[in-house]
């Protein structure tokens, strides 16, 4: 078995952000190879007595679903990361425990997120429709591309809506739940305990009959099922910087306090790798890949509730496509829209594709991260700044609209917001490509990563 790529989840509750509203968060980590578009599905109806082909296997169908803004690795039928038009996002997390996960196929932890999403009208419904079917299908199958059958893990999964959040943590077909009311950040590692809010039936008896609790202490869901092993010991290292990054905000947070920890690659502790963020011999919160993990992190969000807005529920979904350190948030809105352009790619290169065309900036930038990577920063503070009074100003004038009785006028002019700031971002990653692949070519750089990313550029065909 192969280490799989790991990813981070941050929640919020609105009684500690500035705005009074949940904020919500994610990097999805996963092959450097793998393309993970950003789509739009509508709602819809079906037939009695239809069927859903998943990623591996056939379930029931439900006579409507949720339209809903989904991350989704090219070849999976499910989502890492999204949100539908109720306001419930959810992300979800690789865990492994000292039971092992089920080879056979079965609903990956992103089907199961899919289903959450296109299924439930709150976080508590959401949840409560990933544990029925994970009772009912089981979890399993191999989450690499054509990787081996034993690629397979236990999931959990953050769920978030404009009132709650749910921590919802599974081994096997078992699961145990946890309301969030503070600020929670995971990283690949169980961290449910003693308290918890609800159980699976037997979720004790089961622990007991493992060999994995004592009757005679207390019952502590991630001493009892946690895997104790060093090649997976990367979630409990990112989660220990995750824990000193919450343990420093002195502030309400804002967005941007998300941004900044999605970003980290422990820039100012001892950990800090010597050369640049990108040597990837840590895994960081931010993931580079590097051998002999080739994980990275191919797609980031942040769901911003708003308390008000052009409709109910209100709020922005910030999407950022590559390591966030590289990438530029979109804004894109309750609408049921996404710009076409950010909905395709492969695990080939294509230069009509947009998550292509940032990957292929951010290798460039790697060839020499010190020297790049300040060329990013200054265009990323300039666009960031200016989509942030862009979606400000578009949702108080399309809740004007909306009130006004004008509703295609208000989600016309919200659409024109994300379409513009696409536009502006597909066009300053095409520029700094050119810049910096023009200055590569007399001043390529010797670096650790130079094999590395030759070989990489090679295999997809860049």
């Amino acid at each position: 078995m192969r280490e799989i790529p790991s990813c981070d989840t941050l929640a919020v509750h609105r009684s500690l952000t500035a705005s009074g509203c949940n904020l919500f968060a994610k990097n999805s980590d996963r092959d450097i190879d793998e393309s993970q578009p950003l789509l739009w599905f509508p709602a819809k109806k079906y037939p009695p007595g239809e069927k859903l082909r998943c990623t591996y296997i056939e379930i029931d169908q439900v006579e409507e679903t949720c339209g809903m803004i989904g991350s989704k690795p090219w070849w999976i039928w499910g989502f890492e990361h999204g949100v539908n038009e109720y306001g419930v996002a959810i992300g979800n997390e690789a865990d492994w425990s000292e039971i092992p996960p089920n080879d056979r196929e079965a609903l990956l932890g992103m089907d199961l997120l899919r289903l959450g999403l296109e299924r439930g009208k709150t976080a508590y419904e959401a949840m409560h429709v990933i544990i029925d079917l994970l009772v009912r299908y089981g979890q399993g199958g191999s989450c690499s591309y054509g990787g081996p059958v034993d690629d397979s893990y236990h999931n959990t999964f953050m769920i978030a809506d404009p009132n709650e959040i749910w921590l919802l943590e599974t081994v096997d077909r078992h699961w145990i739940a946890k309301k969030i009311t503070g600020a929670h950040f995971i990283s690949n590692a169980y961290s449910i305990e003693e308290v918890y809010d609800e159980a699976s039936d037997g979720l004790v008896d089961f622990a007991i009959e493992k060999g994995l609790h004592d009757p005679r202490r207390p019952f502590n869901f991630a001493k009892s099922f946690m895997l104790i092993h060093s090649r997976f010991l990367s979630g409990h290292l990112r989660g220990s910087r995750l824990a000193r990054l919450k343990a420093n905000m002195k502030e309400p947070y804002r967005p941007e306090h998300l941004w900044a920890i999605l970003r980290d690659h422990y820039e100012g502790d001892t950990i800090y790798s010597r050369w640049s963020p990108a040597a990837a011999c840590s895994a960081s919160v931010c993931m580079h890949g590097s051998e002999p993990a080739p994980g990275h992190t191919a797609a980031t969000m942040v769901v911003e509730y708003r308390k008000s807005g052009y409709k109910e529920p209100a709020f922005v979904y910030w999407a950022s496509m590559c390591p966030p350190c590289s990438g530029f948030p979109i804004p894109v809105f309750n609408v049921g829209y996404v710009p076409e352009g950010m909905g395709s790619g492969t695990n080939k290169y294509s230069a009509d594709s947009f998550w292509w065309r940032m990957k292929r900036m951010q290798m460039d930038v790697e060839c020499d991260y010190n020297k790049y990577i300040p060329l990013v920063r200054e265009a990323q503070a300039e666009l960031e700044s200016a989509f942030r009074d862009a979606a400000d100003s578009a949702l108080a004038e399309a809740e004007n609209l909306f009130s006004a009785g004008k509703a295609d006028e208000a989600t016309a002019l919200l659409r024109s917001v994300t379409d513009d700031c696409f536009a502006r971002v597909d066009q300053t990653v095409r520029t700094l490509t050119e810049h910096i692949e023009k200055d590569l070519e007399t001043n390529a750089p010797e670096v650790y990563r130079a094999g590395f990313i030759r070989n990489f550029k090679e295999k997809v065909g860049m």
